[in-house]
């Protein structure tokens, strides 16, 4: 039994000299057999796992052998023919000036798709057979080399930038021996002639995209953040017959944040910090949804000009419509959830990234030339649109002993702002509410740097309320002085300049808060607040800040303000002891007119009875308990402001003080004074001008000029009432917060402005 057992599990379980003389009569061989299934599991796990890491590695060596302006590196690269993919993973480009990072991603190009050689040129909805996925893309500017190497020659500075090539010299180059050994010619009209013709459309998905622009000399590096981005690109025809074609991408972002980060291993000291923190940094804007159109055409060649008479006969009245500059431009419509934050701290950290980037080089600027006949066009402008389809907020946020206050603006956006509803930070939030506000802004820049420059601000608003206190005053005071500069007079950046302001309300209530003692009632409901009311058609504000010299010993401005058929009314509130015999005098007497035989014969005769007409109002209705007091059909106010504007001090003054000097200054506090005759020992100019700073008398100072002139028209009726005298009393006078504007304008416009 144990003989057959064996025997069994010998023909059951062949050895291996059976095997191998199995397959010796069958012609084979075991061994090669094991080491071809050995090699064939290394080739598969090479593949899987090691093979697009050794390609990528070889691509980085042999284009960085190729490529010295920068360094590129592919962490794994493969492709497949069968399905037309490439996969990338870890790719980066590094300069000088910027990096380009992606995480990963793949190309598809779908070769299979039929190329249909008549299709419909620069068609935007053509078949896309390129189609490129993107993850963790990171765009990152921290430089400008080429930028800072000519400024050093402009300058006559020792070259310490190391570039490989001066890409200015090196492009002028380039483009005049293109010039002139080759001749631009318009792209063909044979669509298969072009690589848009097989690829006409260009799909890209980013998933996780950021853009940097900062360093570690900045403090505050500006970002923008998005979650998911779809871009698609395609070209369609241009907007002249003159040019080629037009370049257009269009697409939609997701969950957008621009934010202004603090940059890591920042150099300096921090001592500026942001009113309000969310998150990583202040957030500038965030929207939900924000949906783009950009679009640049390919210029054409400038047409040779013909006679006349030939001119005439082959050209058409729509050919010269359409002979505009080339188009470029972009817009952007942001839907739900966007939320603008500003405000001076902002501005200051713009202003820092704006010098870094765009250094002022201080040399006239050059005037371009036309482009000549056969060469080709040139782009005049770039436009920038944004439209806001829904409900948005903009927070002007200053800082005031670290507590952030805040101007609120709620508009529903299209073009202008719309249905606008401003309020403020303070207990009584109420400001402006208006049904549209519209701006426009117009800069005159000359070519010479420091040449007087020219800027207007129109704005226009309609139907608006504005609900005036006196608090208002310092609120917008400490708002301009966190925005004003305190760094002291600088002759090498002074521009001179001007702001001309126009503003035109169109149907405007301004309500003043007029109880005694300043007092004024914050709840929401039921306030007890005595209110006068200014009422009118329209309302013209013109005023021009001149900052036109440095270090001006006097200032002045000039203030116009004009009004056309304005009510003044009073509201008292329901607990107001007068308020029933207010409402009883002005329903039995309001509508009683003046007779004609009150007027002088000869002079003037008696005003014209005119027709009522409706006029617009928001909230101060007759129905409500509003009294009409004062009706003036025309109003002009002049007010010629002229001052002295008081310049900060230079930091570093004490710095050119001796020691001994200013040793003496800081304990001459700490002594006892001297009763006796003897002169000290020490004296200097600059303790004896510490001396007579301090004891300066204002009142001999030079006095500060105001002017006022008020001119109303001939039939002004106006209808004195017992509590309209007391509201009148109780308000404050309101042009200090002028003067206060004027005051701190002054001292950064006029001692050191860059703008």
């Amino acid at each position: 039994m144990e003989g057959h057992a064996t025997k069994n599990n010998e023909s059951t379980f062949p050895s291996f000299v059976d095997l191998d003389d199995f397959l010796t009569k069958h012609d084979s061989n075991f061994i090669w057999l094991l080491i071809a299934t050995i090699l064939s599991c290394g080739w598969i796990i090479y593949l899987t796992y090691y093979n697009s890491r050794n390609i990528g590695l070889i691509l980085t060596l042999v284009i960085n052998r190729l490529y010295k302006d920068g360094y590129i590196h592919l962490g794994s690269f493969s492709f497949s023919v069968l399905s037309g993919k490439v996969m990338f993973r870890d790719v980066y480009y590094i300069n000088g000036d910027m990096s380009l990072r992606i995480q990963d991603g793949f190309l598809i190009f779908r070769w299979w798709k039929m190329f249909n050689p008549k299709q419909k040129q620069h068609d935007p909805k053509a078949e896309t057979r390129l189609y490129v996925t993107v993850n963790g893309f990171e765009f990152h500017v921290y430089n400008r080399t080429d930028l800072y190497a000519r400024l050093q020659e402009t300058f006559g500075l020792e070259s310490t930038l190391m570039t490989p090539k001066k890409d200015e010299e090196r492009g002028r180059k380039d483009s005049k021996k293109t010039l002139e050994s080759v001749d631009i010619k318009a792209e063909s009209a044979d669509p298969s002639s072009s690589w848009r013709s097989l690829i006409p459309v260009i799909k890209v998905n980013i998933s996780t995209g950021r853009l940097a622009f900062g360093n570690h000399y900045l403090p505050q590096t500006l970002c923008m953040n998005f979650e998911d981005a779809f871009l698609t690109y395609a070209t369609k025809p241009p907007s002249s017959h003159l040019d080629q074609y037009m370049h257009i991408v269009k697409g939609s972002l997701e969950n957008v944040r621009v934010m202004l980060v603090p940059s890591p291993r920042y150099l300096g000291l921090q001592n500026d910090e942001p009113p309000r923190l969310m998150g990583e940094g202040f957030v500038v804007m965030q929207s939900n949804d924000v949906d783009i159109y950009y679009y640049q055409d390919e210029p054409g060649l400038v047409p040779v000009e013909e006679e006349d008479g030939e001119e005439a006969e082959t050209s058409s009245e729509d050919d010269k419509l359409q002979d505009l500059p080339p188009c470029w431009g972009l817009d952007i419509v942001c839907g739900k959830g966007t939320d603008f934050n500003y405000g001076p701290w902002a501005d200051r950290q713009r202003d820092c990234l704006w010098k870094f980037f765009l250094p002022a080089d201080y040399q006239p600027m050059k005037v371009t030339e036309a482009a000549q006949p056969g060469r080709p066009r040139q782009i005049q402008a770039f436009e920038l649109r944004m439209n806001i389809i829904a409900d948005a907020t903009i927070d002007l946020l200053f800082t005031k002993n670290r507590v952030t206050p805040s101007v609120c603006y709620s508009p529903t956006i299209k073009g202008q702002l719309l249905h606008v509803d401003t309020t403020s930070s303070m207990q009584y939030r109420t400001l402006l509410e208006a049904e549209m506000l519209a701006f426009h802004v117009i800069a005159s820049y000359p070519r010479v740097w420091n040449m007087p420059q020219s800027w207007q601000c129109e704005i226009e608003v309609y139907k608006a309320t504005y609900h005036f206190i006196y608090a208002q005053k310092n609120f917008f005071s400490d708002l301009i002085k966190d925005w004003a500069s305190d760094s002291a007079p600088d002759i090498y950046s002074f521009v001179p300049y001007s702001w001309t302001f126009k503003i035109l309300f169109h149907q405007f209530e301004m309500i003043w808060a007029a109880n005694q003692h300043n007092w004024v009632d914050c709840s929401t409901k039921q306030q007890e607040n005595v209110y006068l009311a200014a009422c009118g058609e329209t309302l013209n504000i013109d005023f021009t800040l001149p900052f036109n010299e440095f270090v001006p010993a006097t200032c002045h401005t000039r203030f116009s303000l004009k009004a056309e058929d304005t009510d003044l009314r009073l509201s008292l509130p329901e607990c107001h002891p007068s308020r029933c015999p207010l409402l009883t005098l002005a329903k039995d007497y309001q509508n009683i007119k003046l007779p004609p035989d009150m007027f002088i014969p000869g002079e003037r005769s008696a005003p014209p009875a005119k027709t009522a007409k409706s006029r617009w109002r928001n909230i101060t209705h007759a129905e409500a308990g509003w009294v009409d007091c004062w009706s003036v059909p025309n109003f002009l106010l002049i007010i010629d402001y002229t001052w002295h504007p008081i310049y900060p001090q230079k930091a570093d003054e004490q710095l050119k003080q001796s020691l001994s000097e200013m040793e003496e200054s800081m304990l001459s506090a700490l002594r006892p004074p001297e009763h006796t005759s003897v002169p000290p020992r020490y004296t200097s100019a600059s303790t004896a001008a510490a001396h007579t700073r301090l004891s300066t008398d204002p009142s001999e100072l030079p006095p500060d000029r105001l002017h006022v002139e008020m001119e109303m028209s001939p039939d002004s009726q106006i209808i004195l009432y017992g509590p309209l005298l007391r509201a009148l009393i109780s308000i404050k006078v309101r042009e200090g917060l002028i003067v206060v504007c004027n005051r701190v304008l002054s001292r950064e416009m006029s001692g050191s402005c860059d703008v």
